[in-house]
């Protein structure tokens, strides 16, 4: 009994520890048209369902899990500025940690 409780520990421990591979640290940066979440390498990636961190600071540092996309789906809006913001991608942020 008692090397099937180790076993089944084990076997649990490690499959917990695989859940975190997804979760990344990043930094909200906003600008007058949207947010971005910028990655440890400095790159950023525009947030699709920005109103998820729309109560963050720009600057402020969260770890998220993210789906990435081709592009983002919905109402197309104006944009509110004339600058350029160059992104690594689109994503869409599925869980805040």
């Amino acid at each position: 009994m008692k090397k099937y409780l180790v076993l089944f520990g084990s076997i649990a421990l490690f499959a917990t520890a695989g859940c975190n591979k997804d979760v990344h640290k990043m930094e909200v940066v906003k600008d007058c048209s949207t947010i971005y979440l910028r990655d440890k390498g400095g790159l950023d990636y525009k947030v699709c369902n920005d109103e998820k961190l729309a109560s963050y600071s720009a600057g402020t540092k969260i770890k998220v899990s993210y789906d990435v996309l081709e592009q983002c789906f919905g109402l197309i809006e104006d944009q509110a500025c004339e600058a350029t913001h160059f992104t690594q991608g689109v994503i869409e942020v599925t869980e805040i940690h």
